[in-house]
Order: structure tokens, then sequence, then C-alpha cells
């Protein structure tokens, strides 16, 4: 199977269930944690890592034996068992249902995979290569890491609060999309590295004003 289409998920506050209480489901439960969602773990035991994380309230736990029952209501679903029959029936009652499934020891069971990935604040590099090597995805992200430092999320956030202020402050729809044109372009990533924060917003709304004529 093929993962082509890419695509980045809003999971706040969405019912996301792991199917799974070992060290995979774990980490599983780890990412999505950090992207807000509401887990719910299914799973008659849990590692040591998933119960401490259990005993801090951030998801809910199904002591249970996998029933298809516990799976309704999810946005998604990541079947992370050792048991290969469980992972296959949690597969076919969400392609069924037509609920995002990833079953990590089946790429063709899935309808997506978990991309390794850069953050930097508002900065998300995905890389992907289809489920054929993670070894490759983490060599390719640890590369884009150095490249690609802190100094990207303090950028955008900068770009955030000009853009704002330019839609709010240049009515005319031309100056505002070439100040935008010119934001883009001057390499604030670059600049961060030997001025501050507040020296580079300076910059840039001195840039705005010369717009507002």
């Amino acid at each position: 199977m093929a993962f082509t289409y890419p695509v980045t998920l809003n999971l706040n506050n969405r019912r996301c269930t792991v199917v799974g209480g070992g060290e995979v489901a774990f980490r599983k439960v780890q990412s999505l944690l950090e992207e807000q969602a509401n887990v719910v773990v299914v799973s008659p035991a849990l590692c040591e890592e998933l119960q401490d994380l259990y005993q801090s309230g951030t998801f809910t736990w199904i002591n249970e034996a996998f029933k298809e029952e516990f799976l309704q209501d999810s946005f998604l679903v990541i079947a992370a068992t050792n048991n290969r029959a469980i992972n296959h029936q949690v597969s076919v009652w969400c392609e069924n249902n037509h609920v995002l499934v990833n079953v990590v020891d089946s790429r063709d069971e899935s309808s997506f995979t978990v991309n390794s990935a850069v953050r930097r604040g508002d900065l998300l590099i995905a890389i992907s290569t289809g489920g054929a090597s993670p070894a490759v995805s983490k060599a390719i992200r640890m590369r884009l890491e150095e490249m690609f430092g802190e100094e990207y999320a303090v950028m955008l956030e900068i770009m955030a609060d000009a853009r704002e202020k330019a839609m709010d402050s240049i009515t005319d729809e031309k100056k505002r999309r070439a100040f935008l044109q010119q934001l883009a372009q001057m390499n604030l990533q670059d600049v961060l590295k030997t001025e501050s924060k507040e020296e580079v917003q300076k910059r840039v709304e001195l840039c705005l004003s010369s717009y507002w004529a």
C-alpha cells in the first residue's frame, strides 16, 4: 500500500483509541497526548511506563480485553498489540466503519502512517518513507534538526504577529501582499542568530510602517 497523500490532523480533544498496553503503545499514547488528543487505551494490562502515565490522569484506561465496541466514536485508532489476530480485527472494524487506523505490524492493513517529524514551534517538517524504512526517516530527521534550529520557531512567531498587524493596518490588498512577500524574503531566521527577538521585531515593524502611506 502506498502512502502518498501528505496531511496534518487536528487531534485536539478528539477521541483517539490505542489498542495495546506495551512499550509501542506507550510511545503512541505519548505522541497523541502531545497533540491534546482525548486518548483511550484498551488493554487488560499496562507496561510500567503507561502505568506511570495513567497515574497522572492523562488518558482513559479500559482495563479489559479488546472488544469492537470500545472503538465506537473514535476519530482514529492505533492497533499496537503483539497479537496479530487482534490487530487484524481492529483494522477490519476501522475499515468497515470508515475510521482512520494505523496497525503497527501491518502497513497493508493501515490507512495512515505516523511520520517522523521535526518541530520548531509552528514549523512542522514531516518525513515519510511510506513505512519502507523508519531508519532512513530517522536519519533524515536528525539531519533536518541540525538545519532548522529554534530560530525558526521565533521567526514564525514574529511573522504571525506581523501578518495579523498587516491585515488590520494595510487596507490596500496589493500593498499588503507586497509586505508579506518582502517579509518572507527578509531571512529573519538568519538575523535571529545574531540579533534578539525584540530587535528583529523592530525591523519588521519599521518595514510594516513603510506600507501605511
